[in-house]
């Protein structure tokens, strides 16, 4: 047993442990992340017992976990790279066709058979079992070209005899791919996507250069074997990136977004507002306010439950904005509050109109989000199928004409949607059947 390995396992091992703990939601590509690493840990633990020449049986078998769990490794990065792979129907039935073969000739090899026939077989079963699943699977061209890309050069390699070459030439192609998935797939700006594309490419240098450095030059096995070990560092440390940019930027979004609606905040909302009125200012133009208050939601949440109000205030966000317009800001401001900041409201520049102001577009505005509101929201099976209904209260005010400050006038849209709801509730209570209508007075 090679002892001088043990430091690099331990240091792999704290490394992928910080991976695995230091995220509470793990994305689809985080996990797939973490498995293909836990592998490389594998690899790791099997090439420290690899290195006993004592029994001859447990070099082998160490050999063959190691690098089938390179191999397997591999798979794991390119899934989590690969959003189009993981989503394709029979994905698994792809991968297992395709790999198995490979999988089969890393072990061979690692068992030391050198049988040429035994090698071709498994070679052509993955090249021919990978281009018919692709044609049963309707797959793009550039599948069959991967695919192609991958065995054919094998079965070169191994038919004049080359089967180290052919064995590592299988996971250099499988760890260039990677390289190439990472690099299109991680943002540009990514700091950590340099350091995971360049740690894929070293490690596809290794493999090409293990069996040139092995046969002509064994005198630099040590310096390969260093670069070795540094290029799983590398990677480690550049997920590690990948995840705390994201982090960050998960924080930063969320510093402006409501996480339940994941519309707007107020402090986003305050912020658009400002601009809207610097611009209309600026421009001549128009700016209206709308505050929305939920009718009905409190008995939503006494007779449900909070997480039946949370499923209607996701579903009535979701309406709400479908029936926004794309220049308008639409927020959640409070429990169960609404704004929006509509721009270029009129069809003329600051014409003059009649005070309280009554403007087509205003109205449409305002009738599309009392429609939005009163869809009816299912509940699901977790809350009996139950079928939930509400109602809104909304006030309008508008730049210039009710305030030039965005203070006053989220003041006087509140004033009003307020009033709305008092006349509402009268209603109610006497019978009355009345239009509701946009209150600007």
């Amino acid at each position: 047993m090679n002892y001088l390995l043990l430091p690099d396992l331990f240091a792999m091992a704290l490394l992928v442990s910080v991976l695995m703990f230091s995220g509470r939601r793990e994305r689809d590509d985080m996990r797939l992340w973490t498995a293909g690493l836990l592998l490389i840990l594998l690899e790791c633990a099997a090439r420290i017992v690899y290195t006993m020449r004592e029994s001859l049986a447990v070099h082998r078998v160490s050999h063959v976990v190691a690098l089938d769990a390179y191999l397997l490794a591999g798979v794991m990065f390119l899934l989590s790279a690969s959003p189009g792979l993981r989503r394709m129907p029979r994905s698994r039935t792809f991968l297992i066709i395709t790999i198995g073969p490979a999988m089969a000739m890393l072990a061979i090899y690692a068992l030391d058979s050198r049988t040429v026939a035994l090698y071709q077989a498994l070679i052509g079963f993955g090249l021919l079992g990978g281009l018919l699943t692709c044609l049963l699977m309707r797959r793009r061209w550039t599948y069959y070209a991967v695919i192609a890309g991958l065995w054919v050069p094998l079965a070169i390699y191994s038919s004049g005899g080359h089967f180290r070459m052919a064995a590592y030439l299988s996971l250099a192609l499988l760890y260039v791919m990677c390289a190439i998935a990472f690099a299109r797939t991680l943002p540009s700006s990514s700091r950590g996507r340099i350091a995971v594309v360049a740690g894929f490419l070293i490690w596809s240098g290794c493999f090409l250069a293990h069996p040139w450095v092995s046969e002509v030059h064994p005198d630099w096995t040590d310096f390969l074997n260093e670069l070795w070990n540094m290029q799983k560092f590398i990677i480690t440390v550049g997920f590690l990136l990948v995840r705390l940019e994201r982090q960050v930027i998960s924080n930063q979004w969320l510093a402006l977004h409501d996480e339940l609606t994941r519309l707007p905040n107020r402090r986003l909302f305050d912020d658009r507002l400002q601009n809207a009125l610097d611009r209309a200012a600026r421009d001549g133009h128009r700016v209206a306010i709308f505050n929305l208050d939920l009718d009905g939601f409190k008995q939503i949440n006494d007779t449900l439950g909070h997480d039946a109000g949370d499923v209607l205030l996701k579903t009535v966000g979701r309406n709400l904005e479908n029936a926004t317009r794309r220049t308008d800001t639409l927020a959640r401001v409070g429990g169960d509050e609404f704004s929006l900041v509509a721009v270029d409201i009129g069809d003329d520049p600051m014409g003059p109109v009649p005070h309280p102001i009554l403007l087509p577009q205003a109205e449409r505005i305002f009738a599309s989000m009392l429609e939005a509101v009163e869809l009816p929201v299912p509940l699901g099976p977790a809350y009996g199928n139950n079928v939930a209904r509400v109602s809104a209260s909304v006030g309008v005010a508008f730049f210039p004409e009710d305030g030039t400050d965005a203070t006053s006038l989220m003041r006087l849209a509140d004033h009003r949607m307020y009033g709305q709801k008092k006349e509402r509730a009268r209603l109610r209570q006497t019978g009355e059947k009345a239009p509701l209508t946009l209150r600007t007075a």
